[in-house]
Parts: structure tokens; C-alpha cells; sequence
């Protein structure tokens, strides 16, 4: 018999005795107890060619599990359900016609087995699991329904702790009366049975057991005991209710006897060991050591280190730690370019010298170019900036660096036409990556060019005084830190995140006096595996006083040029994203005068900012159709409003110191790359003043010849405003 034919013959053969033994395996789950293939053809029925049309899940008493967690698990899976639209389409360039995958019977009975798992693993140790089919025998594509009846989960009754037989304890240690071991621990020791206890009436899922395990294990871990090992096991088992009880074998207490490093090159022991909270004498604490392992990685010239106890010690009352190092090469010069949609091609370029006069201290120079160029929003400019900065990275604590140095800026963009140049000096505290705070003190020099002051538009079209160019020196003491935790900096899937700030304009050595507050919240929620929640809120205030106080009978000339850098302002890729940067609230046509011009320009409006900012942002998460993976689209609404009470910051034309509350909404898609989420998005502003639906020249002429706004038609193309941004602008 020729091979082909002999091997199509056996394949079928094998296909229909295991569609038979599975038909015949399975507990039907129907209320009428009829087969539950009894509604369509049997599984004799599928060949080698049948396909899948579609496969769904079924839960009578409802699933402690997600869908989505299900379907990571099952080999049988259809296309995607908007397949249809994707038929539709694949005369295009880059789609594919889909094809739709081939029906195995052996996949199917090993996604039953799998699933089972999952839910004898979730606690759920009596689900039934079964399918129905349905095959269509016109078109040879079949639809799987898994039917899950989770039953009832086993539950926590009590948890007890027993020590392992050989323990090495003292002679009063009583395992049933789970006592005090050792004395000094006595008072953590019931802390931490109350803890435990605290798990009573919990699902004994294996993640729950894992919890308990590691828990107590670290609890020894961490307080000298450094072979302690921890295991649990179920015991009476009654209605689904379960006595857990953790076999405890915490081993010898042991302290430190000595602390090895090697590896390191360039950076002396002192040094390296300084960053170690671990020292000769100390109880071993699992914690320190992994709290070592951390600083170290925050001195720029370790690549990698690893810490832990000298591997084939013998179990005694002392133990010897080990850190491995190893160092990175002493220079390093980085930089990157790309493109956004609010300040064109930008650039920066960084170069850092890991051991400056040793002692892992470094020093990083740094460039950095807005240029402006093909950018998005025509209310963008320019900027250049550098600066060099020496980092000590031990001062007074392993947590606690320091900065100081030189910098200087250079802009032309919505903020202001300025040269900033001071020197600047940090303390930064820093317990984990989004756990931190900085004091930082700026000494500076600000001065600013062709001043554009909150005067009549009528006196700014005729000129005016455009040689007026002011300076300021600054005194800023600075206080921000963060605290919260986040699964992805760059793209936050879950937790939290808060971020106080706070600035001090000091009462002496200063031209600017306030003191300014705000607080930015982030959080994220995940509702399924690709579908999510993302919330954002900021307030702030602003408090001028002293030379700084408009409100002051004597206040001057320089006043609000003075504060314009510390106004707030709303509106952005990062904010209420139907307004531009900085758009949301009062704002002033900027005139300006060229060479080669006969008259005024007016290319853009400028932000006048206020004291008082409120802002938030709601953003649904959402797939991203045909494609897998992280890619993904949104939905958000966001509402903000930017205000001063009084009007001495106001511009005095009515027209532009409008203050309502904005309302935008819009959506966007997110596609991820190598170097973060890259996101587009669209708003859409609901609630827009009649000064942004027209544009800046048309304002300034019609104010200028004294007419009303009323006479210019709007344009409804400026209600939509596009932003492109890599990663969240957290």
C-alpha cells in the first residue's frame, strides 16, 4: 500500500478512537442530563480538514478564574472574533486572509485536563469540566463551548504550626503551645501567628499556600535564621473547610562573622562595603543582604552584584556572606533623537565618567536640543540647554547622594524668551525607584528678552516698548518626592503613584518671592488581561508674596514677568488633551515684529497661566484590533481649569482672560516598541471658548482695531488637537 495513503488512513483512525474515547470520558454537565454533544453531529463526524469556528466558555456557577487567564491556557482557540472584518480587508497591502486553525481531538482532551488544573490549583478541587460541540458538516468547521461547574472551593478553617522534629531549639521549646523561640522574638513571634491567622476563611488556592509559605519562611529569614525552610500541609478536611498546618524547620540563629567582597577593580572595599547594611555581629537578615545587593546596583560603576551566605557552610551559630562584583567600564557616552509632536526633532547627549576622583562618585556632562522644527504645534519654539553635575553617591547614609553643578538654558518657546544660567545642589533620598525625595537649592540668573507684558493687545500691535528685557535672580529651595508603586514605569498596567511638589522662593537673595504646591496622582487597574483603567489628577497653588505680591499697593513693573515661570498651566499630551500645551485657560496673542516683515506677526498665543490648577484625566484601556501583544487603543475624558483670584494677572482685554472649566474627550492607539509605548492621541475639546476656535492673527487685529471677537467666524477644526508622546509623561 503506498505510504500516503496508509498514513491518511491511520491519522484517521486515531482521530475518530480519540473524538470516541472522549465523547465516551465526558460527564455530561445539562440540566436535562442529556449527552452534551446531543444538540449536533457527533465528534465521529470531524476529519483531519475540520476547523475551528469558534470556541467559548460556559460557567453555571460562575468562575473564580478569568476568562482571559482560561484562554492562556487552551490549545484550542478560533480566530480572532473580528476575523470577518480582516476576510474583508485582505485585498490590502500587509493583510493576510486568515486562516483558520485546524480541530485536534487530543488538544481538546488535554484543554479539559489543563483546565481542571487551573481550578484544582485556584482551590476549586471538585470542578467539572466538559464541552460541547457543535460541527457544521456544510463547511467542516466546528464550535467548542467548555462548560465549567467550579463547585465549591476549599476554605482556610484554622492554621497551626508545628517545628520539624530536629529542630535544634532549646529544651522549654513546646511545639504544641507554638511559644516564644527564641525569647527575644517573643512579641514578633505573636505578631506574626496573628497574620497568619488572618488568613482564615481565604480559598486554598497553591498561590495562598505559596503566600503562607514565604511569609513565615521570611519572617525567619529576615530575623537570623538563615537555612530556615517552611512547607505546608493540609490536615482534617471537613465540608470544604481545611486545617492548614506549616511544618516549620527554622535551623541555628546565626550572626554574621564576616563579610567577603570580591570582584571590584577600581572601587575600594571601604566602599563598596559602606553600601552594605550588614556588619560583622549583626543577626543575619535576608532582607539586608538583598538591601546591599540594591545600593550597590546605585553606584554607576557596578554592573552587576550578588549577595548571600558562602555556599557549603556548615549549619552553625555564625555565617559568612559573600558579595560578587562586578564593574562596568569607567566612561560611557549615550545620547538619543526623535521627534515630537510638541517641540519637532529633539536630541541630547550625555557623557559620564563613573569613578571622578574615585570613591564611585561621577561626572556627567549633558546637552540637550529642542529645535522646534516640523513640530506639531506652532505655540512650540526652541531650547537649548547643558550642564555638568558630580554625583556622591554615599553622603552620611547608603540611601542618601548628593549633586552640584553648573548649568545653563537657553529658549524661545511658550514659557518665555530666556537665558538661565546658576548652579544647582541636591539631596536625594531615595528608598526605591518610586519611593524618593529630593531637597534641591537653584542660585540663578534669568533673563529674559522682547518681554511680552499683560498689556492691551491694541498697545502691543502698535509696538509699544519691545527693548525692555528684564533679569531676576533666583534663590529656589525645592521639595519633591514620590511614593507609590507601579508594575511599568513606562506603561503602568497596576498601582499607584503619588507626587508631591513644593518651591520656596526664599526672602533673601532672591527677586522672585512664593511659594508654590502641587500634587500629581497617577493609578492604574487592571479589569481583564488587555482591557484596563488609567486615572491622573493635579492641584496646585500658588502663593506670591513679598516683592512678588501683585496685590501689594507698591507691586511693580516686574511682577508678573517675575512669576510667569511658576504660573500653572493645563493642557498637553499629559493633561486635558483638547487643548495644546499649555492652551487651557487665559492666554495673549504673541506679536512680534520681524526685520523682513511690513508689520505685526502673530504666529501663536502664549499662555498667562494662573495661581490655581485643577486637572484629571479618565482613560480606558482597550486591544488593539489584529494586533497581539501589548499594542493597544484608549478612550478618555479629561477636564481641567487653570484661574487666579483677582485680576492682576489677568490679561485686560475680557476676551482672553476667560477661565472655565475645559472638557475634552478623544481616544488614541498605543503601539509598543523597544524604547516604550509610542502613543498617538486625539481630543476634542467640548466646551471650547470662542478664543480657541479662532486663530491668534485673526484675534489680535480684530482686538486691536477695537472690534468684537463675535465678528469672526470659528473654525470647528480647532475643537480636535493631536498629540504624540512616548511612554506616559509620567
Amino acid at each position: 500500500m503506498p505510504t500516503e495513503p496508509l498514513r491518511a488512513l491511520v491519522a484517521s483512525l486515531l482521530t475518530m478512537a480519540l473524538a470516541a474515547a472522549a465523547a465516551g470520558a465526558q460527564e455530561p454537565v445539562s440540566a436535562d442530563d442529556e449527552p452534551a454533544n446531543a444538540g449536533g453531529p457527533s465528534l465521529l463526524l470531524v476529519d483531519t480538514d475540520t476547523r475551528i469556528e469558534s470556541v467559548g466558555f460556559r460557567f453555571p456557577s460562575g468562575s473564580a478564574i478569568n476568562r482571559q487567564d482560561l484562554w492562556s491556557e487552551i490549545a484550542t482557540r478560533p480566530l480572532s472574533p473580528l476575523v470577518g472584518i480582516q476576510e474583508a480587508l485582505d485585498f490590502i497591502p500587509g493583510i493576510r486572509t486568515p486562516v483558520r486553525p485546524l480541530f485536534s481531538p487530543l488538544n481538546l482532551q488535554k484543554d479539559v485536563a489543563r483546565i481542571r488544573q487551573q481550578y484544582t490549583r485556584a482551590g476549586f478541587v471538585d470542578a467539572v469540566v466538559d464541552y460541547e460541540a457543535r460541527l457544521d458538516t456544510a463547511t467542516n468547521r466546528i464550535s467548542i463551548e467548555f462548560v465549567v461547574d467550579q463547585g465549591q472551593p476549599l476554605v482556610i478553617d484554622s492554621i497551626g504550626v508545628r517545628w520539624e522534629p530536629d529542630i535544634d531549639a532549646p529544651e522549654h521549646l513546646d511545639p504544641a503551645a507554638l511559644g516564644p523561640w527564641p525569647a527575644d522574638l517573643d512579641a514578633e513571634w505573636q505578631d506574626q501567628l496573628g497574620r497568619l491567622a488572618r488568613a482564615r476563611g481565604r480559598v486554598l488556592s497553591d498561590a495562598e499556600r505559596a503566600r503562607l509559605e514565604i511569609q513565615t519562611a521570611h519572617w525567619f529569614l529576615d530575623r537570623g535564621f538563615p537555612w530556615a525552610a517552611v512547607r505546608s500541609q493540609p490536615l482534617d478536611t471537613t465540608d470544604h473547610a481545611v486545617d492548614l498546618e506549616l511544618v516549620v524547620s527554622p535551623g541555628p540563629r546565626a550572626r554574621v562573622d564576616n563579610v567577603v567582597v570580591e570582584g571590584q577593580r577600581r572601587l575600594s572595599e571601604p566602599v563598596i562595603r559602606r553600601e552594605i547594611p550588614i556588619e560583622q555581629g549583626d543577626w543575619y537578615d535576608e532582607n539586608a543582604v538583598a538591601a546591599g545587593e540594591a545600593e550597590l546596583y546605585e553606584l554607576e560603576l557596578i554592573r552587576r552584584a550578588l549577595g548571600g551566605i558562602e555556599r557549603n557552610q556548615e549549619r552553625d551559630t555564625t555565617v559568612t556572606l559573600r558579595y560578587q562584583i562586578e564593574e562596568a567600564l569607567p566612561r560611557t557616552i549615550w545620547g538619543r533623537a526623535g521627534w515630537r509632536s510638541d517641540a519637532g526633532l529633539a536630541g541630547e547627549a550625555h557623557w559620564t565618567h563613573r569613578n571622578f576622583w574615585g570613591g564611585a562618585r561621577s561626572l556627567t556632562g549633558s546637552a540637550a536640543v529642542e529645535t522646534g522644527w516640523v513640530a506639531l504645534e506652532a505655540a512650540q519654539g526652541w531650547s537649548v540647554g547643558a550642564s555638568a553635575t558630580v554625583r556622591q553617591p554615599y553622603f552620611f547614609h547608603s540611601r542618601v547622594s548628593a549633586t552640584i553643578g553648573p548649568f545653563l538654558r537657553a529658549r524661545d518657546d511658550i514659557r518665555d524668551r530666556s537665558f538661565l544660567y546658576g548652579i544647582e545642589s541636591a539631596a536625594i533620598f531615595k528608598a526605591t525607584a518610586l519611593q524618593n525625595a529630593t531637597l534641591q537649592l537653584e542660585l540663578s540668573r534669568l533673563g529674559l528678552s522682547n518681554v511680552l507684558e499683560l498689556v492691551p493687545v491694541q498697545e502691543l500691535m502698535a509696538g509699544g516698548e519691545r527693548d525692555y528685557s528684564p533679569a531676576f535672580f533666583r534663590s529656589l529651595l525645592r521639595l519633591t518626592g514620590s511614593y507609590g508603586w507601579l508594575d511599568d514605569r513606562l506603561d503602568p498596567r497596576r498601582g499607584y503613584l503619588l507626587e508631591p511638589n513644593f518651591e520656596l522662593g526664599l526672602p533673601v537673595l532672591s527677586d522672585v518671592q512664593y511659594f508654590r504646591a502641587s500634587l500629581e496622582t497617577v493609578g492604574a487597574l487592571p479589569l481583564t488581561r488587555r482591557i484596563g483603567l488609567f486615572a491622573r489628577a493635579n492641584v496646585g497653588r500658588l502663593f506670591p508674596f513679598g516683592e512678588s505680591d501683585p496685590s501689594a499697593p507698591d507691586a511693580g513693573r516686574n511682577v508678573a514677568i517675575g512669576l510667569h515661570d511658576a504660573m500653572f498651566t493645563a493642557g498637553g499630551t499629559a493633561d486635558v488633551r483638547g487643548w495644546g500645551n499649555g492652551m487651557l485657560g487665559p492666554k495673549l496673542p504673541d506679536v512680534r515684529f520681524p526685520v523682513d516683515e511690513p508689520g505685526p506677526v502673530v504666529p501663536r498665543y502664549l499662555p498667562v497661566g494662573g495661581l490655581v490648577r485643577v486637572s484629571g484625566s479618565f482613560e480606558v484601556i482597550l486591544p488593539f484590533p489584529f494586533l497581539p501583544g501589548n499594542h493597544r487603543t484608549f478612550m478618555f475624558m479629561d477636564a481641567g481649569r487653570v484661574w487666579t483670584p483677582g485680576d492682576e494677572l489677568a490679561p485686560p482685554d475680557p476676551e482672553l482672560a476667560l477661565e472655565p472649566w475645559g472638557y475634552s474627550a478623544g481616544g488614541g492607539v498605543q503601539v509598543a516598541t523597544p524604547v516604550g509605548p509610542v502613543r498617538v492621541s486625539v481630543g476634542y475639546k467640548l466646551n471650547p471658548t470662542r478664543v480657541d476656535l479662532l486663530a491668534p492673527d485673526d484675534v489680535a487685529r480684530v482686538l486691536a482695531a477695537g472690534g468684537s471677537l463675535l465678528s469672526l467666524p470659528t473654525e470647528n477644526v480647532r475643537r480636535w488637537h493631536l498629540h504624540l508622546a512616548i511612554g506616559r509623561s509620567l
